[in-house]
Parts: C-alpha cells; structure tokens; sequence
C-alpha cells in the first residue's frame, strides 16, 4: 500500500494513520490530508470500510459491557486507594521521630547515639589494632 505523507494533495477516499489509529475522509480529490509532514497515511479501500463498519460496531455493543465494569472497577479501586493513602499519612505524621533512611523503627529498642555508636567502634579498632601487632611482633 502507498503511504502518504500529511498535508499531500490526494485522490477522495479514507485513509487511516497506522501510529495513531485516525480515520480522515478527504470528500474531493485534490484534498489535502490532515497533520504535518511527520504523519503518515494510508488509503483504505471504500469495500474494505464498508465491510469493517458492521464488525467494529458489533464489536462495540459486544465489549461495552466488559468497558463499564471495567471502568467501574477501576473508579472503586481508585477510590478505595486515594483513603488507603490518605490513612497512610495520618499514620506517618503521628510517629514522633519521623523516617530516617537507614533506620529500623519497629525493633523496640532505642535509637543509639552517635557518640556512644562512635566510642564503641572506636574501642573496636583499638581493640582489633592491638591483636595485628601482637600478632606481628609474634611473627618476627
């Protein structure tokens, strides 16, 4: 099939935009085709579009339906969802601390100092650099 580019001069008829799935009937020839050089089109036979339209209307009435529960669902779950989060941020706003990344805030022990964590590395490190010189000097 011949693809058109938009603006073009073309023959009357239908043509369909394959990226965007859009429908334009040029009634005259010499019509130009909608959109800018960037849209492409592609013309459609009128027996094929005559065929299509009983399809794509059953289509619709069968899958209207399928669309209204669908769209149903979807505006409780939204609803349900926004109460959920607003719940969520009445809980967050109530802890005392706040959240700090890093932080384990549902063990039940007090949050340490950084002082007494530093001290206690510190001796760590003393401790740790004693036992590599005893080490050594029992080496040589």
């Amino acid at each position: 099939m011949t693809t058109y580019a938009g603006g073009t001069l073309v023959k009357s008829g239908y043509y369909i935009d394959p990226s965007t799935f859009t429908f334009a009937n040029v009634e005259k020839d010499g019509g130009k085709l909608p959109g800018g050089a960037r849209a492409s089109w592609m013309r459609v036979p009128v027996v094929l579009v005559l065929a299509a339209a009983p399809v794509l209307g059953g289509l619709f009435v069968v899958a209207l339906p399928f669309i209204g529960f669908g769209l149903t669902a979807y505006a409780i779950g939204k609803k349900l969802g926004l109460h959920a989060k607003e719940g969520a941020k009445e809980l967050a706003a109530t802890m005392s601390p706040g959240l700090v990344a890093g932080e384990a805030h549902l063990t039940g022990k007090p949050a340490e100092t950084e002082e007494g964590a530093a001290a206690e590395a510190g001796a760590e490190v003393e401790a740790l650099a004693r036992e590599i010189e005893t080490k050594r000097n029992a080496k040589s």
